[in-house]
């Protein structure tokens, strides 16, 4: 063979997990589309330049975590079909932070004979993780008992539940009991033409033109189309925007009254993302149809530099059925409120804690 006839490997072996046996994703630039995010609390979002600055974040404000969700849509589809939009699983711990068109690659683990899960990943150009994690399908709901190991085998996210250490005193930021649950019930519809919201200031169409990986399903052009038509007959929400749908109503999230406040009303510590587990049950999720929201606090803890919040939100339909479900890690940066240490010291000063 001649130099120019042997054949050319262009694999790239997983500088963070070389031993796996996996598919791999194309090389994406995911932009930063939520420099506007508008989050209150006195500040801007961590996805602004100066506020991320700030922060520590010497390379620029970070891309939104599940953003990079979608470059894992031609990866699921290859390991379950389209299966996984109606009862799959992914379950992450975000590891590094991804810049505005920082280039980065998503990988899956090949199944294995006998496994449930595989295992989901993220690297940098230099191999750094950007997330860690699992993807799975639920079990059918005729049959439950189709994949007994399923149960046995925790998520990634299920994992880091169980590593979080008893709280040491009381927090500043964090101030209901795990298993508070939220007193209303929040509406949520991404539609066609509309602003998601003030948490993701773009409209569907927006972000099918910027999204890693675009997908038929996904597109209103395509509805009803011959070529690779949804086969659920109507568009379907992409992996990212599970987690549009279950987050852009939370300001209109109700819940009881603390034991004790410390920040005024209008102030809140800057914060992203831990970690993120995204449940489908009885899915997919359409675009233009309205679903129904409730959440409830399963964990918290503390970091040297964040106080976090383990938020589970159910999603259902208009029939009661759920739908999917997400478990969220809002990790709230300390000192990004100035008085932090002189506030945990006030509410270390309470006589008991229930969180």
């Amino acid at each position: 063979h001649t130099p120019h006839s042997k054949p050319i490997d262009n694999k790239m072996v997983s500088k963070s997990k070389p031993n796996l046996n996996y598919h791999e994703g194309e090389w994406r630039r995911p932009i930063n589309d939520l420099q506007h995010q508008e989050v209150g609390g006195g500040h801007k979002s961590i996805h602004d330049d100066e506020t991320a600055k700030a922060a520590g974040f010497a390379d620029g404000p970070p891309v939104h975590g599940t953003v990079h969700f979608s470059q894992l849509t031609p990866l699921l589809l290859r390991v379950y079909g389209k299966d996984w939009f109606e009862r799959g699983t992914i379950s992450v711990v975000f590891r590094n932070v991804v810049s505005h068109l920082k280039p980065v690659k998503a990988f899956v683990e090949k199944p294995k004979v006998g496994a449930s899960q595989v295992r989901v990943w993220m690297e940098h150009m230099d191999g750094r993780l950007v997330f860690d994690g699992t993807a799975s399908l639920q079990p059918k709901n005729d049959n439950p008992s189709d994949n007994i190991k399923e149960k046995e085998e925790l998520t990634m996210v299920e994992k880091q539940l169980k590593r979080i250490k008893p709280i040491k005193g009381n927090l500043v930021f964090v101030t209901h009991p795990v298993g508070t649950r939220s007193l209303n019930i929040e509406k949520a519809c991404i539609e066609w033409g509309k602003e998601i919201g003030s948490l993701f200031p773009f409209t569907t169409e927006q972000k099918l033109n910027v999204i890693t990986e675009w997908h038929p399903w996904f597109s209103k052009e395509y509805y009803n189309a011959s070529v690779s038509p949804s086969p659920w007959g109507k568009p379907i929400l992409s992996p990212e925007a599970l987690n549009q749908i279950m987050l852009y109503t939370m300001k209109s999230a109700e819940w009881p009254t603390p034991s004790y406040e410390l920040l005024p009303k209008n102030k809140t510590p800057v914060s992203l993302f831990g970690g993120c587990e995204i449940k489908l049950i009885n899915g997919p999720v359409f675009v233009g149809e309205t679903y129904f929201i409730e959440r409830e606090i399963t964990a918290v803890g503390e970091t040297p530099k964040t106080e976090f919040i383990w938020t589970k939100t159910v999603m259902k339909d208009e029939k009661g059925c759920i739908i999917a479900e997400m478990t969220l890690q809002d990790m709230m940066l300390k000192y990004t409120v100035e008085n932090y240490d002189e506030l945990r010291s006030i509410a270390n000063g309470f006589s008991t804690s229930k969180l």
